[in-house]
């Protein structure tokens, strides 16, 4: 059953389940009888036939391909949506689906005893010529349900708005289930709101529980005021817990594995040199559990080693100890075996959102920990990425050492913040950040961080702020190179603060609206670009002089905020941009005169040498012949080739007997000699000799002698 289309605005939560209907139940449920439908017509039909199979899905906890085989709305349903039969406890669910995309969806009376009768059909088995095609493949489940004494039949109301029925709905529900129920309690119902399938869409994304075992000895265990383990571990148990769980493992950490980072390598040099010392040396590993199961191997005494079980676990500190041992372990396994660490192990319970956060601060406090890290314990940042999940299917990560996503994937928490604070009414958080990011995430009365996260963005604001900046970006970068000097300048040292212009002066007041323009928003900008770039070097060189510094304005919040209000003003009231100084403009300048040739275009086009003319390697640098010299020797073929007239692969290597450009030819000798200490760029016609000469020395003498001509 379809409800009728109540406008463009959508609340976020509906948005969200009904992005992931349209994308989960996509060629899952039965749309032929739809074929005639177009745009929302069409969409708000499958909605509701998505919206029945979730509900089915919620309540019995089927796959997806499942819950849409059970939908049966359509033609002939008789007021039932979706059809669910539990085998072996011969549990029925017949479910009604009310799709609204304002989250207003509600059953009328009339549907609600078109539901009931649906109801008495079955309960009467009435299934010849009476349902449709869709509901043949439960009749055999359903005749059999119906004659079962342990029958028990769920009517599920699925609705896209509260959970509640009218008080007539809700009497003729009642009122079925004391019919039916006069032999015991056959019959009842279930009323599924918006916040139940939004929970629902939430518990798919959370993140799959940790178990880890690890055999622990030297131990001490503390029950109060939770319980909590200590002791020696072997580096084998925590090498295969990553090895099993990747970065998942640090999900309530403050940041994610860093990678190899100085500290990191320290780690891995210990326990591939001083496996036996690294006990000593190294701080631990703190994980945080829901339970800790002991397996006694011995007698329960600390002398003996116990096998803990602990699941749903999370490390806290010592993210770079844990992929630290990883990587030596795969580097040389028989070696780091050797080596132990110390593990805490805190068994929280339902206690775990007490003291979660309290000790993943404190065991942090002594390492290299900066604020930017904290913000990954602050509840708003999860809830980001999970708004940007539902809403936008795209990417949010907010814990240093979580790579960035492509620009098309996603945005990371410090593009998030540097756009956001473009976007305060006041210009000083674009300043600041300006500055450097860190200065976004300083807590108090005037930190930037609460400022620009107190009151959590939506994901549709952060995302359509993160592309209009770099739209800025991409308008500013064309402008610089019609610029020259002081005003080139400006489009670097000010790119935020001309941010922070530009978003004052879009309409961004339905930004957090699913139906927003944001094609009308970017394509905006490059106009407004040019408008707020041309006043605001008109005002700065008019406010503090032509010769002033433009470190001293752009970092200043006092000055920035004049300038802002000056260009907003002017922008605004359409005032004619004033010419910008011709030493502001690229000189203009008599076409340069090439100062190198393109060596073996040259070459080639004076056939200055023959083919088969035999050239000669030979290294300049000492680095390079001592690296060499020694693998040339090997085989005197290996430093000549034969050139060859070819613009680009001139030189066939008597070695191996294929072509190669000079430089290509070069850089593969390097290769195969093992210089390892190679120069970046080279210049292969150099190092080539045609008698007395190089390749180069060569297309020199040409060029020069065309050039005189």
């Amino acid at each position: 059953m379809t409800s009728t289309h109540e406008g463009a605005r959508i609340p976020v939560q509906v948005q969200q389940v009904r992005q992931a209907l349209l994308r989960d139940y996509k060629g899952l449920i039965y749309d032929e009888d739809l074929k005639g439908y177009r745009g929302d017509a069409w969409e708000q039909r499958f909605l509701s036939r998505a919206l029945a199979a979730s509900a089915v899905r919620l309540v019995i906890g089927c796959e997806y391909k499942d819950a849409g085989l059970a939908v049966i709305d359509g033609e002939n349903d008789q007021g039932i949506d979706a059809v669910a039969v539990d085998e072996t406890s011969r549990h029925v669910w017949l479910v009604q689906a009310k799709w609204s995309d304002a989250g207003k969806g509600k059953m009328d009376l009339g549907e609600a005893l078109k539901f009931i009768e649906g109801l008495r059909l079955i309960e009467r088995r009435q299934f010849e010529d009476t349902f449709n095609d869709r509901f043949d493949p439960f009749k055999g489940q359903l005749d059999v349900a119906m004659g079962d004494p342990r029958l028990q039949i769920t009517l599920v109301v699925a609705v896209m708005g509260p959970a509640v029925l009218s008080k007539a709905a809700q009497d003729v529900f009642d009122r079925a289930r004391e019919e039916f129920n006069h032999r015991g309690p056959m019959l009842d119902y279930k009323v599924v709101g918006d916040a139940d399938f939004h929970r629902r869409l939430r518990q798919d994304l959370a993140p799959a529980p940790i178990d880890v075992e690890a055999t622990m000895s030297g131990w001490i265990k503390r029950d109060t005021p939770f319980e909590a383990w200590q002791g020696t571990v072997a580096v084998r148990d925590v090498a295969q817990w990553f090895s099993d769980h990747g970065d998942s493992l640090y999900e309530q950490n403050v940041r994610k594995s860093l990678g190899l980072t100085r500290i990191n390598s320290g780690i891995k040099e210990t326990l591939l040199n001083e496996p036996e010392n690294f006990w000593y040396f190294n701080n631990g590993i703190t994980v945080l559990c829901d339970s800790i199961e002991p397996h006694w191997l011995g007698r329960r005494r600390p002398d003996e080693p116990v096998r803990l079980a602990m699941k749903g676990v999370s490390v806290v500190n010592g993210a770079q100890t844990v992929s630290a041992i990883h990587e030596a372990m795969k580097k040389d396994e028989e070696r780091v075996e050797e080596a132990d660490v110390t593990v805490r192990a805190y068994s929280l319970g339902r206690d775990r959102p007490a003291y979660a956060k309290k000790i993943t601060e404190t065991t942090n406090t002594q390492n290299d920990v900066s604020q930017r890290d904290f913000i990954a314990l602050d509840g708003t940042q999860a809830q980001i990425r999970e708004d940007f999940l539902l809403s936008l299917g795209k990417l949010y990560v907010f814990k240093r050492g979580e790579p960035d996503p492509s620009p098309d994937a996603g945005c990371s928490v410090e593009h998030a913040a540097v756009a956001l604070a473009c976007a305060h009414r006041s210009p000083e958080l674009a300043v600041r950040a300006g500055q450097g990011t860190d200065t976004l995430w300083e807590r108090g009365s005037s930190g930037a961080y609460p400022r620009l996260f107190g009151e959590q963005p939506t994901a549709h604001r952060i995302w359509r702020l993160v592309l209009a900046r770099r739209a800025v970006g991409a308008a500013l970068e064309t402008k610089r190179k019609e610029l020259y000097g002081r005003a080139a300048d400006m489009t670097r040292r000010g790119e935020l603060l001309i941010t922070h212009l530009v978003f004052q002066l879009l309409d961004l007041e339905e930004i957090d609206e699913f139906g927003f323009d944001e094609e009308a928003m970017l394509a905006r900008i490059p106009e407004l670009v040019d408008g707020v770039l041309s006043w605001l070097i008109f005002h700065v060189d008019a406010e503090y002089g032509p010769n002033s510094f433009l470190s001293a304005t752009f970092t200043n919040e006092t000055r920035c905020k004049d300038l802002a209000a000056l260009v907003v003003d002017d922008v605004r009231h359409g005032r004619t941009v004033p010419a910008l100084p011709d030493d502001y403009l690229p000189p203009r300048r008599n076409p340069r005169r090439q100062r190198r040739p393109n060596a073996v275009p040259t070459l080639v086009s004076a056939r200055a040498l023959a083919d088969g003319a035999r050239v000669v390697y030979r290294p300049e640098s000492s680095g390079e012949i001592q690296a060499v010299e020694g693998w040339l020797a090997e085989d005197e073929r290996r430093r000549t080739a034969s050139w060859v007239n070819d613009r680009r692969n001139c030189l066939l290597w008597a070695y191996d007997g294929k072509v190669y450009s000079p430089t290509g030819l070069v850089t593969h000798i390097w290769e195969l000699a093992g210089y390892e200490r190679s120069p970046v760029s080279v210049q292969g016609p150099r190092r080539w000799w045609y008698g007395d000469k190089s390749l180069w020395d060569l297309a020199v003498e040409i060029f020069d002698r065309d050039e005189e001509g």
